[in-house]
């Protein structure tokens, strides 16, 4: 019992000067750039000295970022737009809507640290304006309607680390989807199976509007 209190404690030593420090609201609007390779492949990547694809723009999802804060809760709505090929070699149309709830917090005023969870919708369409998924083994298979992409895209991770620059905020930000679907809703050990260097590192510039 003593434990759990300290613990309690310690979490609200922490959180509530952060709360107490930040704005009441805070409503961020910016431009995001997502390198669609997994955090591995650029670790790889580094360590033979190989940056071709770092300079390659095609390697980039681009999209929005949208950030609404209120006290030290925040929810980030990111739409990124892309193509990508199948290991069949077959082009599609990528965008990704993620949206996440979680928590953010000011250090010092200098910069913003945030990590929240939710659905990212996946929707890829072929030349023919067909929905698809692609199964474990990476192999598209076409479904009907926008409602099965939505349950078969995955839960994800996103954490970010902003600079403030005045209005402007600058930053990184790692996403990373689990195997978690709304399709088998039971299946909440999927939640935490991820491994840490298949998720993507991007970049966002953002203005706070107040």
């Amino acid at each position: 019992m003593k434990k759990k209190l300290m613990i309690s404690l310690l979490v609200v030593c922490v959180l509530l000067p952060a709360a107490l420090s930040a704005a009441v609201l805070d409503l961020s609007l910016g431009v995001t750039a997502q390198y669609k390779d997994s955090l591995g492949t650029i670790k790889t990547a580094i360590d033979s000295d190989n940056f071709d694809g770092l300079a390659n723009f095609d390697n980039y999802a681009l999209g929005a970022d949208v950030r609404f804060k209120l006290l030290i809760a925040e929810v980030d709505l990111v739409g990124k737009f892309s193509q990508e090929t199948s290991n069949t070699g077959i082009e599609y149309t990528k965008i990704e809507v993620l949206t996440t709830a979680g928590v953010s917090m000011d250090l010092l005023g200098f910069a913003r640290i945030g990590f929240g969870m939710g659905p990212n919708w996946i929707v890829r369409m072929d030349k023919d304006g067909k929905f698809t998924i692609f199964d474990a083994g990476g192999a598209p298979q076409t479904i009907d309607t926008l409602g099965e992409t939505f349950i078969n895209s995955p839960v994800a991770y996103r954490a970010t680390l902003d600079f403030n620059l005045g209005k402007l905020m600058f930053g990184l930000n790692y996403t990373l989807e689990t195997d978690y679907t709304f399709k088998k809703p039971g299946e909440v050990d999927k939640l935490f199976n991820a491994k840490m260097d298949d998720g993507t590192v991007g970049v966002s510039l953002l203005f706070s509007l107040f």
